[in-house]
């Protein structure tokens, strides 16, 4: 069940909290098209692992008020705020796909309080020489030949967001279309189903202004990765049919203090499935 804290600015801030209350706290970062609730679906296995998983809803998605022309760097003092609500000390941080660019920037913003990152299948700084010729997925291919059109990219976000509404679970029976090596991922169990049928309807919920306000942001995010000192454990999938497999070894040569882990024939979501989830939660717990 989510629950919503006041940032100090007035807008609202959509928070969850998975596992163990009483385990070792991670920050995770939601990636693009998703929301606080991805993660794998059986939280008695995240509980078991001593985690107190905590996601929010990035602006515009699920309950997050929206954030026009925010940075990736501002979601770090979001975060801050999150963390002292919370009464976190010290903790780390985790993200998958565009949420590694998220996660990142809460550990460049508190480099005394974030002990580790952890991330699944991150993304690289879009403006960065040759990185989004490092993208498989048509789809994210035409938002970056459009991204500079604005009113035409809120049109085809806004088209994605009208079929989420109107059958969201034809939408995730049917995602295995495009993202073939995910297509075990989002119906392995009913759970499991139906957990991506709520991620998807609240990624979508303000329609495109969640994945639009994301997109703008994944260029020039506001701080250099070789900014975090952090260690860092890099996962990706070699059957990604989102992003090559050079994108997070590209961000792994950026970040200062980081070990690459190669997850053989998973996909963009495999971190989701149980034996995955349990390494990448472990390695996030520190």
């Amino acid at each position: 069940m989510s629950q919503d804290m006041t940032l100090t600015d007035g807008r609202t801030l959509s928070y969850g909290s998975f596992g163990d209350p009483a385990g070792a706290p991670v920050i995770f970062s939601h990636g693009f098209s998703d929301s606080h609730v991805i993660r794998n679906s059986d939280d008695a296995l995240t509980a078991s692992l001593g985690v107190r998983w905590i996601c929010a809803d990035q602006p515009g998605v699920g309950g997050s008020s929206p954030k026009p022309g925010r940075k990736m760097v501002d979601w770090g003092a979001d975060m801050e705020q999150l963390a002292d609500h919370l009464k976190l000390d010290t903790f780390t941080v985790a993200g998958h796909s565009g949420g590694g660019p998220h996660a990142l920037s809460i550990a460049y913003h508190l480099p005394e309080r974030v002990r580790k990152v952890t991330l699944a299948s991150p993304v690289a700084p879009f403006d960065a020489p040759g990185v989004t010729d490092m993208l498989v997925m048509k789809d994210l291919k035409m938002i970056v030949r459009m991204r500079n059109h604005h009113r035409l990219l809120r049109w085809a976000m806004r088209m994605e967001a009208e079929k989420i509404e109107k059958d969201v679970a034809s939408y995730v029976a049917s995602a295995g279309d495009d993202l073939p090596h995910d297509a075990q991922t989002f119906t392995r169990t009913p759970e499991q189903e139906a957990m991506f049928e709520e991620n998807f309807h609240l990624g979508y919920i303000q329609e495109e202004e969640g994945v639009y306000e994301m997109t703008k942001a994944l260029w020039h995010w506001g701080f250099d990765p070789k900014a975090v000192k952090q260690p860092a454990d890099i996962f990706y999938g070699t059957a990604d049919d989102i992003i090559s497999p050079d994108m997070p070894r590209y961000l792994a040569e950026e970040l200062p203090h980081s070990t690459l882990h190669e997850w053989e024939g998973a996909g963009h979501y495999g971190f989701i499935d149980r034996d995955r989830w349990r390494e990448f939660v472990t390695a996030a717990k520190g």
